[in-house]
C-alpha cells in the first residue's frame, strides 16, 4: 500500500497533518464512561453557560429522564445564551430502546433554540438517494469558547437516561481547551452553513483567552480520506501494540489489508467489539467475523461480565497505539465512518491518558470472549446473515 500513511520518512504527526488534521493542544480531560454521570455533568455546564452553546448529536430526543437537561437548555436560551443545535435527520427513526421513551426535539425551537435537522428524510431527497447516504454522526459540545466535549454518547434515552445497568457502555471526554473549542466551533459553523439557509459566522462565537494545553492533539473530520488516512497512519506507525474498541467493524479490502500488514509486522493488534443482541445485528457481525480473524488480529467480544450477566451494548470508540497515542471521538472503525458520515476523531499524544484508558479497557475485557477461527466459521454458518452484513456495511 502506498501514500503518506506508509511513508517511513514521515513522522506520525506529519502523516496526520497530510490527511487534514488540525493541530490543537489539550489538557488532561475529564473522562465519563457512565451516561448518568455525563448527563449530570453536562446539565450543570449548560446551567453555567454565559454566552453560547454549540451542540451536535447523531441521535437526539427527550424523555422523562432527560427533561432536566433540556429544561436547562431552555432556561439558558431564555436568559440570553445563544444555542445552536444540530441533530441528524434520522433521529426520528431511532431503533434503540430509546424509541419507547422518545420525544422529538422540535419543541426547542419554541424557546429560541436554533435547531437544525441535518439532511431529513423527504420526498425530494428520496428522488436523489445519494443525499441520504451521508449522515452527521458527530457528538460534540462547545460552551463559551472554552469547554469542549466529544465522544460517542448520543443525546437520547439509551445513551444518557436509562439509568444504571441499562445505558449503553460509552464515553465522553471534556476538555477545558480554547484551542480545541475553536477547532470544533469552526467545524460546526461550516456544516451549519452548508445545510441551513440561516448563515452564521466564526465571529459569532468568540473563543476564550488561550491557555496552552499540555498535550499535542490532532483533530480530524470527514474529508477526502481524512478518517481512513488517520487510521492507516496509526496502524502503519505502530511498533508494538494496537488496542481498538470499534463499533460494527465492517471492513473493505483496504482496511483488511491494513490490519493484515500490521499483524504481519509483529504488532499485537487486539480488537474488543460489541455484539448487538438484536437478532438482525448479531447475524451481520457473525457473517464477517471470519474475515476479521483472517487478518491475524486477536478479536474479543464484550457482551457479558465475569459472572455471565448480560451487559449493555458496548458503543464506545477508542484506539490506543504503543501505549502513547489515544484516539477518541465519534468515528467507528468501519467503511461508513471512513467516507459516508461526518465524524470527529481526536488523536492525543499522552502516555498518561493512554495508561488510564488501558486500565479502563482491561476492566471491560475481564468478561470478554476470545474468538477462534473455528468458532467464527461455525457462527457464520449457523447464524451469519448476508443481508444484515450488507445493511451494516453501508448503514452501520
Amino acid at each position: 500500500m502506498a501514500g503518506p500513511a506508509y511513508d517511513s520518512s514521515l513522522s506520525l504527526e506529519e502523516k496526520l497533518i497530510s490527511f487534514g488534521a488540525e493541530h490543537v493542544t489539550v489538557p488532561y480531560p475529564e473522562t465519563y464512561f457512565d451516561g448518568t454521570e455525563w448527563l449530570e455533568r453536562i446539565t450543570g455546564l449548560i446551567g453555567e453557560a454565559e454566552d453560547y452553546i454549540l451542540i451536535s448529536t447523531f441521535l437526539g430526543s427527550s424523555s422523562e429522564s432527560l427533561d432536566g437537561m433540556y429544561d436547562a437548555l431552555i432556561d439558558a436560551s431564555q436568559r440570553g445564551v445563544d444555542i445552536y443545535f444540530i441533530i441528524d435527520g434520522i433521529s426520528s427513526y431511532d431503533m434503540t430502546e430509546t424509541r419507547n421513551h422518545m420525544t422529538q426535539l422540535y419543541f426547542l425551537r419554541d424557546f429560541g433554540i436554533n435547531l437544525l435537522e441535518y439532511s431529513p428524510l423527504s420526498a425530494t431527497r428520496l428522488l436523489n438517494p445519494s443525499e441520504l447516504v451521508i449522515r452527521d454522526h458527530r457528538k460534540l459540545f462547545v460552551i463559551d469558547g472554552e469547554l469542549a466535549a466529544i465522544g460517542g454518547m448520543n443525546m437520547n434515552y439509551i445513551s444518557m437516561g436509562a439509568g444504571e445497568g441499562k445505558t449503553q457502555r460509552d464515553s465522553m471526554y471534556l476538555f477545558r481547551s480554547p484551542s480545541l473549542s475553536e477547532a470544533l466551533m469552526k467545524e460546526f459553523v461550516d456544516i451549519w452553513n452548508r445545510t441551513s439557509v440561516e448563515e452564521i459566522s466564526y465571529d459569532d462565537f468568540p473563543i476564550a483567552e488561550e491557555n496552552d494545553g499540555i498535550y499535542d492533539a490532532y483533530l480530524l473530520n470527514m474529508g477526502s480520506d481524512s478518517i481512513s488516512g488517520m487510521y492507516a497512519s496509526l496502524f502503519a506507525s505502530a511498533s508494538r501494540s494496537v488496542l481498538i474498541f470499534p463499533y460494527l467493524p465492517v471492513l473493505d479490502d483496504n482496511m483488511k489489508k491494513c490490519l493484515s500488514m500490521t499483524s504481519e509486522r509483529g504488532v499485537d493488534v487486539t480488537m474488543v467489539m460489541p455484539i448487538d443482541l438484536r437478532g438482525y445485528a448479531a447475524g451481520g457481525v457473525y457473517y464477517f467475523l471470519p474475515d476479521l480473524l483472517g487478518t491475524g488480529i486477536t478479536v474479543y467480544s464484550s457482551t457479558e461480565d465475569e459472572e455471565g450477566n448480560e451487559l449493555p451494548l458496548l458503543h464506545e470508540k477508542l484506539m490506543i497505539v504503543d501505549d502513547r497515542y489515544v484516539v477518541i471521538g465519534s468515528s467507528n472503525f468501519n467503511y461508513r465512518s471512513m467516507g459516508l458520515s461526518h465524524e470527529l476523531a481526536l488523536v492525543i499524544d499522552s502516555r498518561e491518558l493512554a495508561e488510564e484508558l488501558e486500565e479502563h479497557a482491561r476492566m471491560i475485557m475481564k468478561g470478554s470472549h476470545l474468538y477462534t477461527m473455528e468458532e467464527a466459521e461455525r457462527l457464520k454458518k449457523e447464524q451469519g446473515n448476508l443481508f444484515s452484513y450488507l445493511f451494516m456495511y453501508y448503514g452501520g
